[in-house]
């Protein structure tokens, strides 16, 4: 095993320090790795806090999230005050359940002098909530309001990794500097950097291998913001949950297959990520040109302005990684370098292919209402009217033609149609009022015939599906998660207007309206 290899093996879920403390044999690689985070901050402050005072700090958060690195790394500085609990998921002897251990390690803590910090899995901290034989009432009470309000209790306290996004918004972009400097420290070259030194140590020693190209890979600024967009994309899509160590066993995997980190990136079955990075590669657009691509690369259609960029490209690696009949892996090449300029620039042609515009618009219509002001009402007016449509185009499929007159079907026998009047319109004064820190998601303020209020959160899956409707699709089985949320949409909807004091039967090229009043129902008959 050459020196690249070594050293990246330690980054696999499945290595031995897959769950890594300060303390361990691979302290050092694992130091230079670290990262202090906004969640590692609150962390400190508490510690800090509570020197003068007992208390018990939960740091909280799932499997793989750095809650025992960070506890590690500060335990040596705080152990005058404080017991450390660093992973509930685990007991201290083997005939001890992690219940037990925890219920040992609050005892100690109600009975002693110290403060206490334990590392917890949310599940575990639900587990012991709802577990007969756990015995702290006042800390199981503690547990079960924070489950319920994520509210602190007096001297006891929850400091949760979900609260710390790997994201960050700043308003109008989605970024994470967090990835970025993983792959920053990765790649950087650097005495400092352990990978690095391998990676020239191997290539003085002449032990290359595809490791070391894909490591030459990741270590171009375009490829890295190109996998950034795309964990950000399947985040928004898919709800990916990411934690440090799902990252970077997603970086193991991208240099360590024997497929190029191109292909590697779309390719494998077995790393959850990139099974949603596979929903989204570029070799899955329908365009002109990218269709005309590949039928002039299986034909050997000659292209000079391709074989330079190709030979340009070649040299990052100092061999020939690709060539002119790889239009697959040139498709997915000019994906990752879509939004830079290189070479003679030749993957500039096919960037409107790329185009996600749908995302686009999402991340702006999340935007303009984390700020709104009368600058970009616009565009809030132009989703409210979208909705509008994709509600009468849903409600109304088996008769478009009411809803050119306000209308929604809400029965329909053989021969005789129901239907009722309708107004929506948006809800100004709670959009203007709104405030969210999440840019997973904006509000859906509806106004139902100038009375009744809906909300609703609009994820970008759902703002898909509005968007597929106004373009004429039919949901289907696959669709099922996405559309019950708008399902549930459309009933609230029929709820509100069937309390209302309208209603036309339609029958006959007919159009009768009941009305009631106070008094008496009153009938007019229309032309359908």
């Amino acid at each position: 095993m050459n020196n690249l290899d070594h050293i990246v093996t330690k980054l696999s879920k499945s290595s031995a320090e897959a769950v890594h403390t300060f303390n361990q044999n691979s302290a050092t690689l694992f130091k230079y790795l670290h990262i202090v985070t906004d969640v590692e901050n609150a962390y400190i402050q508490k510690l800090e806090s509570l020197r003068k005072q007992k208390g018990l700090i939960f740091l909280c958060g799932s499997s793989g999230d750095g809650k025992s690195a960070i506890i590690a790394k500060h335990q040596e500085e705080f152990k005058t005050d404080y017991d450390f609990h660093v992973d509930a998921t685990h007991s201290f002897m083997p005939n001890q359940t992690a219940i037990e251990a925890l219920e040992n390690s609050f005892s100690n803590f109600t009975n002693g002098e110290k403060s206490l910090v334990v590392g917890i899995n949310i599940g575990i901290l639900m587990n012991y909530f709802s577990d007969e034989k756990s015995s702290n009432e006042i800390i199981k009470t503690a547990i079960g309001k924070y489950l319920a309000s994520k509210s602190d209790s007096e001297n006891i306290f929850f400091i949760n990794f979900e609260d710390y996004s790997k994201f960050d918004f700043d308003g109008k972009i989605i970024s994470s500097d967090f990835i970025k400097s993983i792959f920053q420290k990765i790649t950087s070259q650097s005495s400092s950097n352990p990978f690095y030194n391998a990676f020239v140590q191997d290539i003085d020693e002449g032990k290359t291998s595809k490791i070391h190209q894909n490591y030459k890979l990741l270590s171009q600024e375009p490829i890295q913001n190109s996998i950034i967009e795309l964990l950000i994309t399947i985040h928004l899509k898919y709800d990916q949950f990411l934690t440090t160590r799902s990252l970077l066993d997603l970086i193991y995997i991208l240099l360590n297959d024997k497929v190029l980190l191109i292909d590697q990136l779309f390719g494998d079955e077995s790393n959850v990520i990139i099974q949603n990075f596979r929903k989204e590669d570029p070799i899955l657009q329908r365009s002109f040109l990218l269709d005309k691509f590949i039928l002039d690369r299986a034909s050997n259609h000659k292209d000079k302005e391709l074989e330079l960029f190709i030979n340009e490209f070649n040299t990052l690696c100092k061999r020939g990684l690709i060539h002119t009949a790889s239009s697959f892996t040139l498709i997915r090449l000019f994906y990752l370098y879509r939004d830079c300029d290189f070479a003679n620039n030749y993957h500039q042609h096919y960037k409107k292919s790329f185009e996600n515009s749908l995302i686009h618009d999402f991340v702006r219509l999340v935007s303009v209402h984390h700020n709104y002001d009368e600058m970009n009402k616009k565009v809030i007016q132009e989703f409210y009217q979208k909705i509008e449509t994709a509600i009468f185009s849903y409600i109304n499929k088996t008769n478009p033609k009411l809803s050119k007159n306000n209308l929604i079907m809400v029965a329909n026998t053989e021969d005789i149609m129901s239907a009722i009047p309708i107004d929506i319109s948006p809800e100004w004064s709670k959009i203007k009022s709104y405030e969210s820190d999440s840019f997973s998601e904006f509000p859906l303020f509806l106004m139902i015939n100038e009375k009744t209020s809906i909300e609703k959160k609009i994820s970008l899956n759902l703002y898909s599906m509005i968007a597929l409707i106004n373009d004429g699709y039919r949901p289907n089985k696959h669709d099922r998660n996405t559309i019950i949320l708008f399902d549930e949409l459309i009933q609230s909807i029929l709820e509100i207007v069937n309390k209302g004091n309208e209603i036309y039967l339609l029958a006959n090229g007919e159009k009768v309206l009941f009305k009631n009043t106070d008094d008496d129902i009153k009938v007019k008959v229309y032309e359908a």
